[in-house]
């Protein structure tokens, strides 16, 4: 397996898709979290002229002009002046190096990656507290070994912080990460080795000085839990996503870090599913309320979606969503859920706002789709301090470099 072949995404169907995962090809348009049989079923395709143009109120944010082969998997936000975007760069045959940009209100530049090394690798989730503490994960590519890679910027620097390195053999993948202020990070990933399909899933919590194993509680019908996605409003207002897996059946679950102890609740799910469910997103848009967006556990293409909110007291079910599969899910400033995907028949993610009743549908800027081949939108922040969102993602361009990284924005000025 090359490891430099992985993308990241917002569900491993873990044991039984590694193998999948690892065998989507470089420059590979197909969304960034599903199996590459779903890259037939793209997004609504971009329409062209002068009235898509005037159709979306999405601008681009970053040309399609790099000079070497890019890739934006995630981006976050403290602000309408700060911003980060991250991923990989691809030139030549020494394989991908992790990619960085910065926006400071009035555009966006390339910031060095100190301590990378001489390995090849990407990054692939970052979040930002402030404006000095940002934290990004991502892997690093070995010879024997591909093992996660934490960086934190401290507002002049990226420095790599110690990170366990997994078996020999074992390749490393990132779920999240997010940051909600000094000694509150947190981080989850799992270790999957391809010669015995063994696997192991770890939720980690930085501690000021080093990374620390944080268990989770049992599941009330038993199996192993796999936590994924983060979200939440602060210290002591941490969701996680999380599985509990019994042989090839997998129940989502939520659980929620009150800065004393863990809560947990069963998400409800729409229907009764062989394979089960997955909860791939959670998004907090305050304090108590926080939606979850998931699949069905299918090894091929999913089947089904499905979207519920938590209301601080009780569960309120969404109607399916306007996708194949949600690839990103967040917020905008004003505390929306936005997800992206990919519908049926089309080349280019479509970008769908929780209006309260229905899911709005918008697409991206003619700029990205009456220039690229297809595109996808593999991450969501919001800007704080306004209504705004930036979303950042991947476009096939039409000419060299052939993959050209992709950054969005709605109601930011």
């Amino acid at each position: 397996m090359d490891r430099t072949t992985v993308r990241p995404g917002t569900r491993r169907i873990w044991l039984r898709n590694a193998v999948t995962v690892c065998a989507v090809a470089l420059g590979t348009l197909a969304p960034a979290n599903a199996a590459p049989a779903n890259a037939a079923n793209a997004a609504v395709g971009g329409t062209s002229g002068p009235a898509a143009r005037a159709a979306t109120p999405w601008t681009l944010r970053t040309p399609l002009s790099e000079t070497v082969s890019t890739e934006f998997w995630d981006v976050a936000a403290t602000g309408a002046k700060d911003a980060w975007a991250v991923g990989r760069k691809t030139d030549g045959a020494d394989g991908p190096t992790p990619a960085i940009k910065h926006w400071n209100g009035t555009a966006w530049t390339d910031v060095a990656v100190t301590g990378a090394g001489d390995e090849p690798g990407q990054l692939e989730k970052v979040s930002a507290a402030a404006p000095d503490d940002v934290w990004a994960a991502g892997v690093q590519f070995g010879d024997t070994t591909s093992p996660v890679v934490v960086r934190h910027w401290d507002g002049e620097k990226w420095a790599e912080t110690a990170h366990a390195t997994p078996q020999e053999g074992w390749t490393s993948f990132v779920g999240d990460i997010a940051a909600f202020g000094e000694k509150a990070a947190w981080l989850t990933s799992f270790d999957w080795d391809q010669a015995s399909g063994a696997s192991t899933s770890r939720l980690e919590r930085w501690t000021g000085s080093a990374w620390q194993e944080v268990s989770l509680p049992a599941a009330p019908g038993g199996g192993e839990v796999r936590p994924w996605d983060i979200t939440g409003t602060g210290p002591d207002d941490v969701w996680v996503t999380a599985e509990a897996v019994t042989g090839d059946v997998s129940v989502p679950l939520l659980y929620h870090w009150n800065g004393r102890g863990w809560n947990l609740r069963e998400v409800p799910t729409p229907a009764e599913h062989p394979t089960g469910w997955v909860a791939n997103h959670a998004v907090a848009t305050g304090r108590g309320s926080v939606y979850v967006v998931g699949k069905t556990n299918d090894a091929g293409v999913p089947e089904a979606t499905m979207a519920t909110h938590w209301t601080g007291s009780r569960w309120q079910s969404l109607p399916a969503l306007p996708v194949d599969e949600a690839n990103a899910a967040g917020a905008d400033g004003a505390g929306r859920l936005w997800i992206a995907g990919w519908s049926a028949g089309g080349r280019h993610s479509v970008l769908s706002r929780w209006t309260g009743t229905e899911w709005a549908t918008e697409e991206l800027p003619a700029d990205v789709t009456e220039h690229s081949e297809m595109s996808t939108v593999s991450g969501i922040a919001a800007v704080p301090g306004t209504n705004g969102v930036f979303a950042a993602g991947t476009a096939g361009c039409q000419s060299d470099p052939v993959m050209c990284g992709v950054v969005v924005s709605r109601d930011v000025r």
